[in-house]
């Protein structure tokens, strides 16, 4: 049994409401370049990329996505495997060198909805954390300070994108 419980009772809201998507997959749709879909790709080639994602739970919140659409991890080939984690690696050494994250959690969530993943396509989520991430916004207004904005961070991490080739 859990001994504490953390409420984020706001977050309720968007878990109900009906999310307005284009049509299709929406990592498939940054995959493709689709001009309608908001997205910032940090690094793309033919089986996987790397983009941020734009409603983060931390500055320099990023996802490594298969660029073929797969929901379950068998789906991908061995090398398509461990293409993806390598990845991973060098995009948690990304955030390392380029907004100096002294630590991470890195997950995935296999199902879609049941498993609370948002989005049915298979992702590594890799957020970064850091010595600050609970000051006195998040402890007493219930309201996370992103002290950076999207854009910014983007600009940082394209300086540092040549980690990820390797």
């Amino acid at each position: 049994m859990y001994k504490n419980y953390l409420w984020a009772t706001n977050r309720m809201k968007y878990v109900k409401k009906k999310h307005k998507q284009a049509p299709g997959c929406l990592f498939c749709n940054i995959a493709k370049d689709d001009p309608e879909t908001p997205k910032k790709v940090l690094w793309k080639d033919k089986d996987m990329m790397v983009i941020m994602n734009i409603f983060p739970y931390n500055v320099g919140h990023l996802e490594v996505v298969p660029i073929k659409h797969v929901v379950w991890p068998e789906e991908l080939t061995v090398q398509e495997y461990q293409k993806m984690w390598e990845i991973v690696r060098r995009t948690v050494l990304l955030l390392k060198k380029a907004l100096n994250a002294p630590a991470f959690n890195v997950g995935l969530n296999i199902g879609g909805d049941l498993a609370g993943g948002s989005i049915l396509h298979l992702h590594v989520q890799i957020v970064p954390r850091y010595v600050r991430d609970s000051g006195f916004m998040e402890v007493t207004a219930g309201t996370k300070v992103m002290p950076q904005s999207i854009d910014e961070t983007f600009k940082n991490l394209k300086k540092h994108v040549s980690v990820l080739k390797g």
